[in-house]
């Protein structure tokens, strides 16, 4: 995997090589179905150059494009107009590019993000899809070499805070996950332990030294587990996504997770 973040262009690049065919692929990018088992909780899509796609996040975040480019197996252009990370900045045309090509037996998946515009709001905005699209494309790699054709169930968790320092100390300390070794690297082991109190062990999949952890859990047949927290220390958040039809299991931990934060992390009183 390759990852350009390009200052001077105000735009993200990632590369990415991946065990399935274009056609997988493509349909991984543009089925709404497939979609949902990867990446968003909610999609819809009208195909075609002119149709739209909607990624969706419940409450939290919900993303709607245009499609401007559509070329099966091969690209995928999708714009945001008049796009914003936030009301004292000023709008931008957004553009999301997927760019698929066969190598050695594999996809290369070329993504390209870029439009963004300056200022503090948009560094942040920044920040967030840099740290956001490597997790979300690896997480299409292993959907697609590990668990293609099965559904997900998604446990998630989310603290907002006042910025400080020891925000991911905390997370990952002994009254948190209890990450080991405290300082993973990618393609390395992990362990941890979960909100629930059961003992999580596998691969490292994406690590960010003092941010973020994501990793491939053997205990529950390759979910994907990320510990995280913002930039800036304003906020801390838990994601499990299973294929193992563990409902119930993936419920108790999204419960159990969202008490840890809120324990390590009380809400101010008014």
């Amino acid at each position: 995997m390759k990852e350009i973040m390009t200052e001077k262009k105000r735009a993200f690049e990632i590369t990415l090589d991946i065990d399935a065919s274009p056609e997988e692929v493509w349909k991984a990018l543009t089925d709404a179905k497939e979609l949902t088992r990867w990446f968003p909780l909610q999609a819809e899509v009208k195909p075609g150059k002119g149709g739209s796609v909607r990624w969706t996040w419940g409450e939290s975040k919900d993303w709607p494009s245009r499609i401007d480019a559509w070329e099966p197996g091969r690209l995928l252009r999708l714009v945001q107009d008049d796009y914003r990370p936030s009301e004292d900045v000023e709008r931008s045309t957004v553009v999301m590019e997927f760019r698929l090509e066969t190598r050695a037996g594999k996809t290369r998946l070329y993504f390209v993000h870029s439009g963004f515009g300056s200022g503090a709001s948009w560094d942040n905005e920044i920040d967030s899809i840099s740290a956001g699209w490597p997790f979300e494309l690896r997480s299409l790699r292993l959907y697609l070499q590990r668990h293609q054709g099965r559904d997900r169930v998604v446990a998630r968790a989310y603290a907002s805070l006042a910025a400080g320092a020891d925000v991911w100390t905390r997370l990952i300390g002994p009254e948190g996950f209890r990450l080991r070794p405290a300082e993973p690297s990618e393609g390395g082991t992990f362990e941890m332990t979960a909100p629930t109190g059961e003992r999580l062990t596998g691969t490292v999949d994406m690590a960010v030294l003092g941010r973020l952890v994501s990793g491939i859990v053997k205990e529950m047949d390759d979910a994907v587990l990320r510990v995280s927290t913002r930039c800036d220390g304003s906020g801390a958040s838990v994601w499990l996504a299973s294929y193992a039809g563990d409902e119930e299991r993936v419920r108790k931990f999204g419960t159990a997770a969202a008490a840890m934060l809120e324990r390590l992390f009380p809400p101010k009183r008014p």
